[in-house]
Formats: C-alpha cells, sequence, structure tokens
C-alpha cells in the first residue's frame, strides 16, 4: 500500500515539474517576442550589414596627377543614424588636401578627415536616414597619382562606430596621362611655366637643335675658319633641310674682335653666315637650327604699293653653281670687302 502511494506522489511531482517548465519556456518565448518588437532593443541592436547600390566615382578630370574634384554617389539600404561615411580609395591616390567638401545631398552637415587611403565624412548632428536615399558628396583637391581602372570602397557607421551598409566598392573608373589632344589650343602660357623648368634637355632635337663649330680641323671642314679676313662662310650640316620656310637659323660668333653675324638658310645642308667684320682667329660659331611649324602667309596691307624689294648689297648674286642657290654668293661676298677697302 505504501509503495502504490510513493509511486502516485512521484508522478505527481513529475507532472508538476513539467507543466512548470512549460509555463517557463512559454513565459520565455512571450518575452524574446516583446523585446525583438520592442523600439529599445531596435536601438541597441546591432545592425546587420547590407550592400549599398548604386555606388560610383565620377573624377571631374581623368589626368593622372591633377589635383580635380570627385563626386562620390552611394545609395543606403538600411534605415538607421548615419554618423560617418567611409570611402578607401587605392594607395596611389593623394588624399592630403581632400578635406573640403563642395556640395552635399542626402546627407546632413558634416566635415571631411583623410588618413592615408581613406577619407572620412563625418556628420555633426546625425540624424536617421532612410533606406534607399540617394547620397552624394563632392570632394574638392584629390590627386590620382597613377594611370589606371580603380575603385572605391564606400561603407556607412552609426554613432557606435558600428557598421551599417557595406563596404561596397564602387563601378570601375578610368585615370590616363595627358596626351596632346587633353590640351586645348593656347592653354598652356608662360604663366603656367614655372621659371627654370625647362632646360634645352628637354627639348626635342626634332624642333631645335644647337651646334658649336670651332676654329680646328673638324670646324674647318664643315667650312668655319675664320682667320681675321674673311666675313662669308659657307657651313655645311647635313640637318639643314635647304627649305628657308621650314628651319629658322640663329647665330653667334664668339671672337677676340667684335663680330655680329646672321645666317640665311641655303642648299640642303648648307648654311651661309655673313658677319659685318671678320671674326679673328680660334672664333668660335654658336648656331641654333629651330624646325619652324606649317603657317598660312599674311597678306601685308601695304602689298597694294608700287615700290619694289630689292637685295642689299649685303646680299649679292647667287653662287656659280649650276642651280640657283639660296645662298649669296660667298668668294663675291668677301672679294667686296677687299675692292672696298681699296677706295677712300
Amino acid at each position: 500500500m505504501k509503495s502504490i502511494k510513493s509511486a502516485d506522489i512521484g508522478r505527481k511531482k513529475k507532472n508538476v515539474s513539467k507543466r512548470i517548465f512549460q509555463t517557463s519556456l512559454t513565459l520565455l518565448l512571450i518575452v524574446f517576442v516583446f523585446t525583438m518588437s520592442s523600439p529599445l532593443f531596435q536601438l541597441v541592436k546591432p545592425a546587420m550589414a547590407a550592400g549599398l547600390t548604386s555606388v560610383s566615382v565620377v573624377p571631374m578630370s581623368s589626368i593622372a596627377n591633377q589635383r580635380t574634384t570627385y563626386d562620390i554617389f552611394l545609395k543606403t539600404a538600411t534605415t538607421a543614424t548615419i554618423k560617418t561615411i567611409e570611402m578607401t580609395f587605392p594607395p596611389s591616390f593623394d588624399l592630403t588636401l581632400a578635406t573640403k567638401f563642395i556640395e552635399r545631398e542626402g546627407i546632413s552637415f558634416g566635415s571631411f578627415s583623410s588618413s592615408g587611403s581613406t577619407l572620412k565624412y563625418t556628420v555633426k548632428n546625425p540624424v536617421s536616414v532612410s533606406a534607399g536615399t540617394m547620397i552624394r558628396l563632392e570632394i574638392a583637391r584629390i590627386v590620382a597619382e597613377n594611370a589606371g581602372s580603380f575603385t572605391v570602397s564606400v561603407r556607412t557607421l552609426n554613432t557606435a562606430n558600428s557598421q551599417i551598409d557595406g563596404p561596397t566598392s564602387s563601378k570601375f573608373f578610368s585615370i590616363k596621362d595627358i596626351g596632346t589632344n587633353d590640351i586645348a589650343a593656347n592653354s598652356i602660357t608662360s604663366s603656367k611655366i614655372a621659371d627654370n623648368s625647362i632646360t634645352g634637355q628637354d627639348l626635342s632635337t626634332g624642333f631645335t637643335i644647337r651646334k658649336t663649330l670651332h676654329d680646328d680641323a673638324i670646324g674647318n671642314a664643315h667650312g668655319w675658319n675664320p682667320d681675321t679676313s674673311t666675313r662669308a662662310f659657307a657651313i655645311s650640316d647635313s640637318d639643314i633641310s635647304g627649305s628657308s620656310s621650314s628651319e629658322f637659323v640663329s647665330v653667334m660668333v664668339r671672337s677676340g674682335n667684335p663680330a655680329f653675324c646672321a645666317a640665311a638658310s641655303g642648299d640642303a645642308g648648307l648654311i651661309g653666315v655673313y658677319c659685318d667684320s671678320p671674326p679673328g682667329n680660334s672664333a668660335e660659331l654658336n648656331y641654333i637650327i629651330t624646325k619652324l611649324p606649317a603657317h598660312d602667309d599674311v597678306a601685308s596691307s601695304i602689298s597694294g604699293s608700287t615700290s619694289e624689294s630689292k637685295p642689299s648689297s649685303a646680299s649679292p648674286s647667287l653662287s656659280s653653281s649650276s642651280h640657283k642657290s639660296a645662298l649669296p654668293d660667298i668668294e663675291s661676298f668677301n672679294r667686296r670687302d677687299d675692292i672696298a677697302s681699296e677706295f677712300p
């Protein structure tokens, strides 16, 4: 009899424990459901990061090493209070001076800061931003140091510095080295070129070349043989094309005897050098050949005049070669000096 009562009491205790467990589980589930739906939980729960959409980067200029303005576009995926928009650029971008925004859309007022390749926009008084909001930031003074195709990673963070959306990579954008088609006509003026920044080594020999002839065997072989009596010289040079409209030659003579000299283009491979007084022995001839660009002849306002220009005595008849040379006759030029000296 006692054993039967004990068994009955055991079954009752077991049933009570089971009911207590079921009741506790039910209460726990009710509390969990209410907690999940509570606005307080929505405020403190960690944000589930989603991918931003419509992320794109548009530079005002796509030329490498040019400081320019960038537009950053992004569309939010989550309704949340945005404190920071973080943009990570490739390492080859200089963000040192990119701390000023020009315009903003879809986000409250804030400020920029940069560290290495990361640029941050921090909202001063953050407010909740709805999902699907299009945000645009226009940022000044960014420099892309290399040409190529690039992306920028963007993400948003809340006031606890926890991630909201992203990081999401932008669409690719291109940066290129500058070419001739990127330079507008007459856009490069002297004020835009730093003083002493262009030297002779920067000029192509296809445009201009400087040469020097000494009074030695090599200079004599090229026609430069000053002797205190000769005033005109025929200088051979393979860089002379023979077309006076396509090249210009300027000369300077370093001599113990002061001498002013000028040059005239001749046949291909030949220029004439004419001096107002004979250069002395060991004089040095320096000359520059400049290749001229194509040009249009401009009609003179006095083209209707009946007067006719005649060659000066310093440019006598052409040489006695089988064809009409563009050079004045060197020998007659020097001979005229001798004749003139016979008269008072």
